[in-house]
This record gives structure tokens, sequence and C-alpha cells, in this order.
């Protein structure tokens, strides 16, 4: 039988990706990425496809003053869900979507975020 992202679980990894992220807790954060094949923050750039890489990515929040991070699951499909996010963060407010994908052992395969600034 095929295992598929409950709404509760998928709750439970965006809170954890939140509190990672506004803890500045690199190593935990980028811990929820070990499976992740393609990782893309934004459309205009070259996505990541090892851990190196995206933990690379992830020091850069060592040095933000970050405000406030809000992610808001929108929707599931089998594997894969959709999360609104919002980030306040120096003298600057950004919000997006992320497509964040599941393999059979609820571990992230893939995710892709689009953003905008406010």
């Amino acid at each position: 039988m095929k295992t598929i992202v409950s709404k509760e679980y998928a709750e439970n990894w965006l809170n954890k990706l939140k509190k990672y992220w506004f803890d500045k807790d690199i190593e935990s954060a980028v811990s929820l990425f070990g499976k992740t094949t393609f990782y893309q923050e934004t459309p205009f750039m070259k996505p990541y496809t090892t851990l190196e890489e995206i933990k690379e990515e992830w020091q850069h929040i060592k040095n933000e003053d970050i405000k406030n991070i809000e992610i808001n699951l929108l929707a599931i499909d089998n594997n894969v869900i959709i999360a609104h996010w919002y980030l306040e963060q120096n003298d600057d407010i950004f919000d997006g979507i992320y497509e964040i994908k599941f393999n059979e052992k609820l571990e992230c395969i893939y995710f892709k975020s689009w953003e905008m600034t406010k």
C-alpha cells in the first residue's frame, strides 16, 4: 500500500522547517532535505541537486535579521504539498509558494519555491 502525506504530517514538516529557519538551526533545516534531488528557492536560479549545495545555500540565514516567518499549507495531492510562505527579514518582506514532493517513505525529494517581493 502506498504511503501518502497526511494533513497532519505536512503541517508538522512545515512547522519544523519554520522553526529551524527562524532559530537559524541550519543543520536541522538541512536534515529535512536529506533525500532531496531537486531544490530551487527561486525559478531564476539553477536548482541544487546535492545535499552539499543545499547546505551551502542555507548558510546565508546566519546573517539575516529574521523578524517573522509564516508557512501555511494550501493543498495536498498524494505526496505533493503546496504551501504559502511569508518572510520578514532585514528591511524586506517576501512571500511566495512552495511545491514540495515526498517519496513513499515521506522524505522530501523535491522542493521548489516561487517568490514575490512585496
